[in-house]
């Protein structure tokens, strides 16, 4: 199993000081005048040489499930940056092309399409533990989820959601997960998508999604139905201007 650098050097440290304790243990040990040193001195050397030692393995110890957490964090933030950033770059895109080619028509009448998120999930940190802790397992505490984004018309009505997913860069087939299965493999899913406006022409739909695998980085692709909110009104206002020249 690999080690993280912090905990090597959380490791080293220990080891460190340990050495430097036993060094003194044994030089306080040993008589330094000719006569022998108490017996009560000489425990009370090996309880304090023991709590430093101890000190040292759960300061060590500490240290390294702290910077893990921060670690779990920082990608977390940089993540969900990236995702808003590709989120504003899209909406600026549409923008522009809705004022080219007319921006209220779009708005009302968006059509029926698919839009699309992929990304790739990497396995689960596991922090060091014992080889004879028992097989080594993610659980929902370790996993870093991730929320998957595709951003459809503001005016389109949300309609099947699909999750696929796969190992990357393989010639395996694209796993579809059942509908409304909290599971696909070691992927877990959230409880149900969420929507939220990006810009006045674009809204996103998101699902939370985590990687419980120790070993593989799996590829997951998050596709969105949509179609006219009221398909019956949009064709009336289409033909009323065939209507009028009548």
């Amino acid at each position: 199993m690999g080690l993280s650098e912090t905990i090597i050097a959380a490791i080293i440290g220990a080891l460190a000081t340990m050495g430097t304790a036993i060094f003194q243990l044994v030089r306080n040990s040993s008589p330094t005048d000719g006569r022998p040193k108490p017996k009560k001195s000489r425990m009370r050397s090996l309880f304090a040489t023991i709590a430093l030692m101890i000190g040292c393995l759960v300061g060590g110890y500490a240290w390294s499930a702290l910077r893990a957490v921060s670690a779990k964090e920082e990608l977390t933030a940089t993540m969900q940056a990236e995702f808003t950033r590709q989120f504003t770059e899209f909406a600026a895109k549409q923008s522009q092309a809705n004022t080219a080619g007319g921006a209220i028509l779009a708005a009302r009448n968006a059509g029926a399409g698919v839009a699309e998120a992929l990304a790739h999930l990497p396995p689960c940190h596991i922090s060091a533990q014992s080889a004879d802790a028992g097989p080594v397992a993610c659980n929902e505490a370790m996993a870093q989820p991730v929320t998957l984004c595709a951003a459809v018309p503001a005016g389109a009505q949300t309609g099947k959601v699909r999750v696929q997913a796969r190992v990357p860069k393989s010639e395996s087939p694209w796993l579809e997960r059942d509908a409304g299965a909290p599971t696909l493999g070691s992927l877990h899913f959230g409880a149900a998508t969420s929507e939220y406006p990006v810009s006045p022409e674009v809204r996103s739909v998101c699902l939370d999604v985590s990687n419980w695998s120790v070993e593989d980085t799996l590829a997951v692709r998050l596709s969105v139905e949509y179609g006219d909110a009221n398909p019956a009104s949009s064709a009336l206002t289409a033909s009323t201007p065939a209507a009028a020249s009548l």
